[in-house]
């Protein structure tokens, strides 16, 4: 059994894997909570996972992915359709707008006549 030496690992290490099992979340987030670097929570989550013979997060992933049926392909097609469908009108709303603002400038530049443009080129 693995024995906790320092005074952070006695004070944290329960809290780091409760963190990790029972809300799960992962080493990144457990060290935005606790004042331990993700290292330190990867590796106690490691040692009591050995200890209690617990398959880690890699071997859980690849089980759930195996046991998860595929989409059916018409679906996700359509899905991806749609997705293309909404990027598309997402463009061509920031290409509208981006020539508007160069017509603004443009305006702007014949009513004031100032160059609000910079010119091509670096400065020497």
């Amino acid at each position: 059994m693995y024995q906790l030496h320092t005074e952070k690992e006695l004070k944290y290490f329960k809290e780091v894997i409760r963190l990790h099992y029972e809300e799960g979340y992962g080493e990144r987030r457990i060290e935005k909570i606790l004042p331990i670097g993700h290292t330190t929570a990867s590796r106690w989550i490691a040692i009591f996972a050995r200890e209690k013979e617990i398959s880690t997060d890699v071997e859980n992933m690849a089980k759930t992915k195996s046991n998860q049926p595929e989409q059916d392909p018409i679906k996700e097609l359509e899905a991806y359709k749609k997705r293309v469908e909404e990027l598309e009108a997402q463009l061509l709303k920031a290409e509208i707008k981006a020539e508007f603002y160069d017509e603004m400038i443009n305006v702007a530049e014949a009513k004031f006549k100032i160059p609000i443009r910079k010119k091509a080129g670096a400065k020497r």
